[in-house]
């Protein structure tokens, strides 16, 4: 897939270098070639971004692989010219290394509005560590900037709820059509957002018509914030629609079920072809392999486990000091998470001192991707990946969040107890 990336990287000279737009556009009385489906199909930012790093590297259009053949094996694809350099692998790769590393910033502010500090580190340690994350976001793929993207927007949400300003909407706004434009799959992540930002919006309206007993001015106050949110999907359209000219001029009630078709054809055919989850049961133990015990995945296809040079490359990566470590790992270890994660869960909905702003957003985001992984066809772990972060977060801040629940309970109890005594004494 890498390789393929990095084939279809050459439209950020079509668009950036040459402005040759006509190319780039959708033609649906064309041939379908498959650079053409794969334009559709896929997020534009990482191909972009994938671009300009060989651009600055100086790489030229000229010196990128043609596409793989997946019919084909491995010494034919790279007698072919299919198979990158390996300058040229190490320059693509960047862009998504580099956002990853961002991401696991944005997990830091995300885990501080959480729990506060400790929360923060805890959610930091599990991100810079995972096998997985580390693996997939060093790729030249989409997996890094999807979850970097993703996170961002996820802040930005918070900051809508809490801030409820325009700069708060710019900033979601932009995020989320960068999520989208990194990996149509992105979607998922932006729509959970809105809903948590929508519901959260109409939970303050309802709070303040009880509380204030003026409906007019707190369905006032909930129309303006709507229409803030509205704003801020408009513009991660335009975000979107921008860093996509294929979709410029084409017909979108006919180009965007074309694509959804597309896509799910895809996903058909990996099911088919690499053993896809056939029964719920089997999609269970799927995500628990995944979620809790999370070794890292290198291939997807099982026959790549036969060639040497792929081999050879596994092993030095295994060899170095950053293949990360899988906090899992174990039946054990994976019992650990899955009890922290449902600490996360309890404490998320019973922590009293953590605000609606954080715990709306989270919740709803946490959900939608634990949702998203579970009913993935195949046994991938880059579907997978979008829900890790979220079992960082809510693992390291189960603990924190459960602590401060009992200290209220027990701060309750002893209030009882001193009133009883008072009245007692009286």
């Amino acid at each position: 897939d890498e390789a393929t990336q990095i084939h279809m990287s050459r439209d950020y000279d079509y668009f950036f270098l040459q402005g040759d737009l006509a190319r780039l556009r959708f033609d649906p009385d064309a041939p379908l070639t498959s650079e053409v489906q794969l334009r559709l199909i896929n997020g534009t930012l990482s191909k972009y971004l994938m671009g300009l790093a060989w651009h600055v590297a100086g790489y030229t259009q000229a010196d990128l692989n043609t596409d793989w053949d997946w019919g084909a094996d491995w010494d034919y694809n790279v007698a072919a010219g299919h198979l990158p350099s390996d300058g040229l692998l190490t320059a693509t790769r960047l862009p998504s290394a580099l956002l990853t590393a961002v991401g696991a910033w944005i997990v830091f502010a995300l885990g501080w509005q959480l729990g506060g500090r400790w929360t923060a580190y805890g959610a930091l340690l599990y991100y810079t560590l995972s096998p997985g994350l580390l693996l997939n976001g060093r790729r030249a793929m989409m997996e890094g900037a999807l979850t970097c993207f993703s996170l961002l927007a996820l802040l930005a949400g918070v900051w809508v709820l809490r801030r409820k300003s325009w700069a708060a909407v710019l900033f979601l706004g932009v995020a989320a059509g960068l999520t989208i434009a990194s990996k149509h799959t992105g979607a998922a992540v932006i729509a959970s957002i809105f809903a948590a930002c929508a519901l959260g919006f109409a939970f303050i309206a309802t709070r303040d018509m009880f509380r204030q007993r003026d409906y007019g001015v707190a369905l006032g106050a909930f129309g303006q914030h709507v229409l803030k949110l509205a704003a801020a999907g408009m513009l991660a359209l335009a975000v979107f629609f921008v860093l996509n000219p294929a979709w410029w001029g084409a017909d979108l009630s006919r180009l965007v079920p074309t694509i959804l078709d597309w896509r799910q054809e895809l996903l058909a055919g990996q099911a088919h072809d690499h053993n896809g989850y056939a029964e719920p049961l089997a999609n269970a133990e799927g995500f628990a392999r995944q979620v809790f015990l999370a070794q890292p995945q290198y291939f997807e296809a099982r026959t790549w486990r036969e060639i040497q040079p792929i081999a050879d490359q596994i092993a030095a990566y295994e060899a170095s000091p950053w293949p990360g470590i899988a906090l899992g790992g174990s039946a054990a270890g994976a019992g650990v998470m899955l009890l922290l994660l449902g600490a996360g869960i309890f404490a998320l909905l019973r922590d009293p001192e953590l605000e609606l702003a954080v715990r709306l957003p989270v919740g709803v985001w946490a959900l939608t991707m634990a949702l998203v992984a579970f009913i993935s066809p195949v046994e991938w772990q880059r579907y997978y990946l979008p829900f890790y972060p979220a079992i960082g977060l809510l693992g390291a801040y189960g603990p924190f969040g459960i602590a401060r629940w009992w200290r209220k309970i027990r701060a309750e109890r002893e209030a009882k107890r001193a009133a009883q005594q008072t009245q007692e004494t009286i």
